[in-house]
């Protein structure tokens, strides 16, 4: 008798990793404030009081956003004259990814930089920098767990996070992605 695994029996029965038939979009929910404003915002985040944090989750895909500001910038040659600094730094936790489970340093990895690069245009053109001129704003993005759509549920938990802490926006931001996919084989992109 032989054992089957979870993916096994999910693909015999046409459904993919997480349970979702093919034509299905993942479940979102959206949680802010999931971190007490009062309260350090853990080990793993920078050690100051959170402003505003918010739990986004994209099927099984969870990440953690916190922002902490605006506050004063700690060194004087990083400090804007006319608008605040925006900071964004992505993290996975060591058990986020199914798959991979090679520790990853933040400051060095290169889809984590990209993907901070990304965050922080997506998310800067919509702040109202000019309103705390010679502040920074930190924007810690931790992600929880892995299947997919990481960029996109960051972009979505910054902007709440951003909401939570009452710094004004011009807009929100918001992020998906999204596919076509055609089963005869009539070539299509993705």
């Amino acid at each position: 008798m032989t054992s089957l695994r979870r993916t096994d029996i999910l693909s015999l029965i046409h459904l993919r990793s997480d349970g979702r038939r093919p034509q299905e979009i993942r479940h979102m929910s959206c949680h802010l404030g999931a971190l007490p404003s009062t309260t350090d915002c853990g080990s793993a985040l920078p050690t100051s009081a959170c402003s505003g944090s918010a739990l986004v989750r994209m099927g099984l895909t969870q990440v953690l956003a916190v922002v902490r500001g605006p506050a004063d910038v700690t060194k004087r040659s990083e400090e804007l004259p006319d608008r605040a600094v925006l900071e964004v730094s992505i993290r996975t936790a060591p058990f986020s990814q199914p798959g991979d489970r090679r520790n990853v340093n933040p400051s060095t990895d290169r889809r984590l930089i990209e993907q901070s690069n990304l965050i922080q245009i997506a998310l800067s053109s919509s702040l109202l920098l000019h309103l705390y001129p010679k502040c920074k704003i930190s924007v810690t993005v931790m992600v929880l767990a892995d299947d997919g759509g990481r960029l996109e549920a960051g972009i979505n938990a910054a902007t709440l996070a951003l909401m939570d802490a009452g710094i004004p926006l011009k807009d929100m931001v918001c992020a998906c992605s999204a596919g076509r996919w055609n089963a005869g084989g009539g070539g299509e992109d993705i």
